[in-house]
């Protein structure tokens, strides 16, 4: 796979996956929750895979194909293909439609792909999440909006006021918005399935969507992370599904020593 890639390619996605991670989500099919159950990562030349401590105690979760052992790390030379099957291979006709909605370049990788779409396929139960990167006081990550389907006509509460935003509201903004535009989040604490969750809304304050749960806690941690910076990296249309309406890039200051995931829960485990 590497041999085929070109120079710039490797630089690139060299550049972008230093200590870049994916946490890997397991979805309940009864439940529906979510629960963070392993981490993926490649260093620019090999991928790792191991299970999180946590996985241990969620409720109904057995190994993935493959990966049998719960206990065990995993290292391959190339993307192991439960994760390799998620990206679209560049034969396809529909590619260059596809890598364009996330925002990638007509040579985008399988590892570039998974880490803009999530790994999403229809009724699957396997989601997957970039880090954040902490690098010069910063905090970076990309993320897709979530919830942007449930937005519409429903009343919710953005600095003390009460916004009930329709489905053609909704759908006028996204198509007003652009690569490169300023967003917004606000902290939604009358939210009643997640006191913790945070809204992105437009500049002027109408709601798109939530930022993925597995991100808010981590978010809430930082002093004044109202004050991030958040743009809109791949707005698309309703062709695409609401799962990739919409993609942000948030940037955030963080305290000195900060780091995210790095609690007893996030630990390996490994033997």
């Amino acid at each position: 796979m590497r041999a085929s890639t070109s120079n710039t390619l490797q630089d690139r996605v060299s550049d972008a996956a230093t200590a870049r991670r994916l946490v890997v989500t397991w979805q309940h099919p009864i439940e529906r929750t979510i629960s963070p159950v392993g981490m993926l990562s490649f260093d620019g030349h090999g991928y790792r895979f191991h299970y999180l401590r946590k996985a241990l105690q969620v409720n109904g979760f057995r190994p993935f194909l493959g990966f049998p052992d719960l206990h065990g790390q995993y290292t391959s030379d190339t993307l192991f293909p439960l994760f390799a099957q998620r990206a679209m291979t560049p034969r396809r006709p529909d590619f260059t439609r596809w890598v364009k909605r996330l925002g990638l370049p007509d040579d985008a990788s399988p590892w570039e792909q998974i880490t803009r779409s999530g790994g999403h396929r229809q009724g699957d139960t396997i989601q997957l999440f970039p880090v954040p990167t902490v690098a010069d006081g910063r905090l970076e990550c990309d993320f897709l909006v979530h919830g942007m389907r449930h937005i519409a006509d429903r009343p919710t509460t953005v600095v003390g006021d009460v916004v009930t935003p329709t489905r053609d509201q909704v759908e006028r903004q996204l198509a007003t918005l652009a690569p490169g535009d300023e967003l917004r989040l606000h902290d939604e604490p009358s939210n009643t399935i997640n006191p913790l969750a945070i809204l992105t809304t437009t500049r002027d304050n109408m709601p798109l969507g939530w930022v993925p749960d597995l991100l808010v806690e981590e978010i809430h941690r930082i002093p004044d992370h109202h004050r991030a910076r958040v743009t809109a990296l791949a707005v698309n249309g309703p062709e695409a599904g609401w799962h990739l309406r919409l993609l942000a890039h948030l940037s955030l200051l963080v305290p000195d020593g900060f780091d995210v995931f790095a609690d007893e829960r996030w630990q390996p485990n490994t033997s």
